[in-house]
């Protein structure tokens, strides 16, 4: 290499960082240094929108919000770009359940999160099975704690864990749960537990014997497939764990009427934990 031509190609690297706006003190260092923005959701995901942005909680409400600006028991873990549950909040002290919930309704969609529990737990269930929930669909007074709606569940228990009272309860990741007297879904069971091939039956909760958390302190990645009134699918760390149909909402009078859309929500039942990349790919109407 000639001096000219060392010359040019320094004069060319300072003029790019210039464009770049950083000196050439700090090339090395930019070189180096560790991303801090939040996870772009929408990378390799063609469609998909983010519903929390890392950073803030616009765009979404609590059931126990006293004010504006005041989000309950969520709140956002900056350095993990998540909303984190009951953060700060001294272990097996008394809590109290939430939910957070979209301002947006949706119908047709994929949603996907990824969620990861922490270590505390609070009273009065310090030694119950993790627990919380993914809602959709969710209608009527958002001030309700569990608000009428359709639940993928979300808890620690293993897939065999039969039902239980108390802190012998089961709470699995994949279980759907219908909160209001007044829904319905269609589900397929055999021996009372979700399974594809099985007779379809009309009720408001169905435990499924498929699905495996991450060991505590991984992030799990879960997924549904919402089609308006007509099923959703339940994913779990990539495998199917449940799908319901024909979701249906009874009137005063008696008129049995299609559930078709709703918000989103996220619930707080007494267990810290991280909920980030939530993302939504809306989809056409069947």
């Amino acid at each position: 290499m000639t001096p000219r031509t060392a010359l040019l190609g320094l004069f060319g690297w300072i003029s790019t960082l210039g464009l770049l706006g950083l000196s050439p003190a700090h090339a090395e260092s930019a070189a180096v240094a560790p991303a801090t923005s939040a996870p772009t959701a929408t990378d390799n995901e063609q469609g998909f929108v983010s519903l929390f942005d890392g950073h803030t909680l616009e765009g979404w409400t609590a059931a126990r919000s006293q004010h504006a600006g005041d989000w309950g028991a969520f709140s956002v873990n900056h350095e993990e770009h998540a909303i984190h549950v009951y953060a700060g909040q001294q272990a097996n002290s008394e809590q109290i359940t939430d939910c957070l919930n979209t301002t947006t309704e949706f119908s047709h969609y994929i949603l996907k999160l990824e969620y990861k529990w922490l270590g505390k737990r609070f009273a009065p269930r310090t030694d119950y099975d993790r627990d919380a929930g993914l809602l959709f669909h969710v209608h009527g007074d958002l001030s309700r704690v569990w608000p009428y709606s359709l639940e993928m569940q979300i808890g620690e228990s293993p897939a065999d864990k039969p039902r239980g009272k108390a802190a012998a309860g089961r709470f699995h990741s994949g279980d759907l749960f219908v909160l209001g007297k007044h829904l319905r879904t269609d589900t397929p069971i055999q021996d009372k537990y979700y399974a594809a091939d099985g007779d379809l039956v009309t009720g408001r909760g169905v435990p499924t014997a498929l699905g495996t958390e991450k060991p505590m302190g991984e992030w799990n990645q879960m997924e549904i497939h919402v089609h308006g009134s007509e099923k959703a699918i339940f994913i779990l760390n990539g495998q199917v764990v449940l799908e319901t149909r024909n979701f249906t909402q009874q009137t005063e009078e008696g008129q049995v009427n299609p559930l078709t859309k709703g918000r989103i929500g996220l619930q707080a039942e007494w267990a810290e934990l991280l909920y980030r990349r939530i993302r939504i790919k809306e989809l056409p109407s069947e």
